[in-house]
């Protein structure tokens, strides 16, 4: 079992790069363009985002960015008059990285938190929660975030809501007299996936998403645990006080809403339960 799940981890696995990859963005009507000093360099939207993540972003086998996230952040970008680059930046440091205008806007499914608010400007644009995955025959009979998973070892992002539930649920086991949960945490999905693809891990926790993209390459390999949790509201993410910027990603989000450009992208990639209403 553990074999099959290993290689089906491996094929899903796609080399990531430490380069911004460009893509240009052809002039759509109806363009806001952007002026400066609202981006870093003219005629370009720079974007943050850990290229790790599919259905979201994620590369192709041609090392070309992919994804629902890529195809709605150049979809704003063709509505700003603008190329859209992205730059592949590790999820733990992706606020820093824009705070320090090594790119214009953090688009990577970034959940709007008030501690992040406090650093940045959000433009929202979907939905999306959390789950665990667990081994199809689910042997340790995890039943979700619950106390199930004291005492197992469960795998995760650096960084990221799901690693903070499972610190959460970790202290309620040890609060009930129970062993703590094991928390293994990697810089890539994939490398979380992989443990419980090994059985290192017994479970593995990640947006909801991402668990049903990997559900999906392979069926029967995977199962979820209980139910999702902690549905929560994605945003654009422009330095605090950038309100040029903002102001034209808000206003071309509502141009690809109103064009149907936005809900094509979500139902190309399977995404319509994270649809934004208006």
């Amino acid at each position: 079992m553990h074999g099959r799940i290993l290689a089906t981890a491996a094929a899903l696995s796609l080399a990531a790069c430490g380069t911004a990859a460009k893509t240009e963005a052809a002039p759509a009507g109806g363009k806001a363009m952007v002026a400066p000093p609202a981006v870093i360099k003219d005629g370009e939207i720079v974007y943050c985002s850990d290229i790790s993540a599919p259905p979201l972003e994620f590369y192709d086998k041609a090392k070309k960015p992919i994804g629902a996230d890529v195809e709605i952040g150049e979809a704003l970008a063709a509505r700003l008059g603008v190329a859209a680059v992205w730059r592949n930046t590790k999820f733990a440091s992706i606020v820093p990285t824009l705070v320090a205008k090594q790119c214009d806007a953090i688009l990577s499914q970034l959940y709007i938190k008030p501690e992040r608010e406090r650093v940045v400007d959000f433009v929202p644009y979907m939905y999306s929660g959390q789950s665990i995955l667990v081994a199809k025959d689910n042997p340790r009979r995890v039943t979700g975030l619950d106390e199930s998973l004291c005492g197992l070892t469960a795998s995760t992002l650096i960084s990221t809501t799901a690693a903070t539930r499972l610190e959460d649920q970790s202290k309620k086991c040890e609060a009930a007299g129970k062993p703590a949960i094991k928390l293994t945490r990697f810089d890539q999905d994939i490398a979380a996936l992989q443990e419980l693809a090994l059985g290192r891990s017994q479970a593995y926790a990640t947006t909801s998403e991402t668990a049903a993209y990997y559900m999906g390459q392979k069926p029967g390999l995977f199962a979820f645990a209980g139910e999702s949790f902690d549905k929560i509201k994605a945003g654009i993410a422009v330095r605090k006080g950038n309100s040029a910027l903002q102001s034209a990603l808000a206003k071309a989000l509502q141009e690809i809403r109103a064009d149907g450009t936005y809900d094509k992208v979500l139902a190309k990639w399977n995404l319509q339960v994270d649809r934004l209403e208006p």
